[in-house]
């Protein structure tokens, strides 16, 4: 229990609200973390119009930040992978400083790079496309 109260005053002196802790289940737990955005902002500034300029520019923005820095980061998993075909997910998780599930989501959608193998003792492959060469 020290734990949850470790983790809810973090989340307080980051300005969050507090967790909502189910550990009611026998092999499980179940964490809510409330957000902090305040619902009856959205429409005060600027009308219907205000809103959907807004909801829009956030929306391009974030598509094309997302999709750039998904793209680099693509590149750079490859560019790592070249250079150690041993290495691992956590490794690549741990040098980019993103989370592992990030790391395997972007490798699952690169189908030129596999893993061949099993646990430590396999290696990636990079399939390189005869017609780029």
């Amino acid at each position: 229990m020290t734990d949850i109260r470790r983790v809810q005053d973090m989340l307080l002196e980051n300005g969050n609200k507090e967790a909502v802790f189910d550990v009611s289940k026998l092999t499980a737990f179940e964490v809510t973390v409330l957000s902090t955005v305040d619902g009856t902002q959205d429409g005060t500034q600027g009308g219907t119009q205000g809103d959907t300029q807004s909801d829009t520019q956030s929306d391009t923005q974030g598509d094309t930040q997302g999709d750039t820095q998904g793209d680099a980061l693509d590149i750079w998993i490859e560019e790592q992978i070249r250079r150690n075909p041993k290495i691992t997910t956590e490794e690549l998780a741990r040098i980019s400083k993103k989370g592992l599930a990030t790391i395997k989501r972007h490798i699952a959608k690169l189908a030129h790079i596999k893993y061949v193998g099993s646990g430590y003792s396999g290696h990636w492959e990079i399939i390189e496309d005869d017609a780029e060469m």
